[in-house]
């Protein structure tokens, strides 16, 4: 699951928080190692929020059933949602309830925020359809209407993020991405399957070292590489440089450098889009220029040959 993109915003938001004092050297690993499990962790959650959600769907539904005068709706409800075979699935043929149960990652305390969220997913277009259309509805339009949710709704939810900011610092950066791959198994899941196989932390060991290296070779010649930029960019004065401007060039020249089996248009392109994300809309085409000028040069010296 954590693929070479997580790593990079990673160790950017680690380099980040190293260059503004935020992060002791002796102890970077152990963060590094703290930041990437809390992603698996966050990915563990968001699946299991589908079954927690839909427990809760149920548990609502059965305590107005059992109303001392219920009404003839309340008698008889809608039971789509509720009765998620996707849920199912996750709960019955993964190990994902179990995962984040030995993390105690959920807890009672989080019925507010599920009833939140289900607010806002009745009020979705793709819901009223899944609950009214007139032929129950298919293993894959639920997989839809799931996918509609994480979009319209998990992602977007003020709740839900004071509740994952509450159980980790971490997850709040990580959402977007993590929701990435949530979708992607999501896709995967086939109600014929007698396993759900959720990816692992790491699907290949040269994934798991390389987020050891970069962060390493960064933080040791993040000051070698500041010099660098601030030789290129003479028409600016480092210290008013952005600070994830200097942070995202320090990273891709680490990146560029030390990793002579990456090309250098895939590490330019990975960190120009970071700068899409986290930076000023001109910092892009800065970030751009003066990496592309230190390149060059080390190529004229000899320093890389890729």
């Amino acid at each position: 699951m954590i693929n070479r993109l997580l790593i990079r915003i990673k160790t950017v938001q680690l380099v980040y928080a190293y260059m503004q004092g935020s992060l002791n050297q002796l102890n970077s690993d152990e963060e590094m190692a703290q930041s990437i499990e809390a992603s698996y962790k966050l990915y563990n959650y968001l699946l299991a929020l589908i079954v927690k959600l839909t427990d809760y769907r149920r548990t609502q539904l059965e305590n107005a059933r059992n109303k001392f005068l219920p009404t003839q709706a309340e008698k008889f409800p809608n039971s789509r949602f509720a009765n998620s075979q996707l849920a199912k699935c996750i709960a019955e043929k993964s190990n994902v309830m179990d995962y984040v149960a030995e993390h105690e990652l959920m807890s009672d305390f989080d019925t507010e925020t599920y009833r939140n969220l289900l607010e806002q997913i009745e009020k979705l277009p793709a819901y009223q359809e899944f609950m009214t259309q007139r032929d129950l509805p298919t293993f894959k339009q639920e997989k839809e209407l799931w996918k509609t949710i994480f979009a319209e709704v998990i992602t977007r939810n003020e709740k839900l993020d004071a509740t994952l900011e509450e159980k980790c610092l971490y997850w709040n950066d990580d959402m977007s991405t993590v929701t990435q791959f949530v979708i992607k198994a999501i896709n995967q899941m086939n109600p014929e399957d007698e396993t759900i196989k959720l990816a692992k932390m790491f699907d290949r060991n040269e994934d798991q070292n390389f987020a050891r290296d970069l962060f390493h070779v960064t933080l040791e010649h993040a000051h070698e590489y500041l010099d660098l930029v601030d030789r290129q960019a003479w028409n600016w004065n480092l210290e008013r440089m952005p600070m994830m401007d200097k942070v995202l060039m320090v990273c891709a020249l680490s990146e560029i450098r030390n990793f002579p089996d990456i090309p250098v248009n895939i590490s330019m392109n990975e960190y120009i889009e970071l700068a899409k994300h986290y930076c000023a809309p001109d910092s892009p085409r800065f970030i751009n220029s003066i990496v592309d000028k230190i390149v060059k040069g080390w190529k004229e010296e000899g320093v890389i040959f890729k």
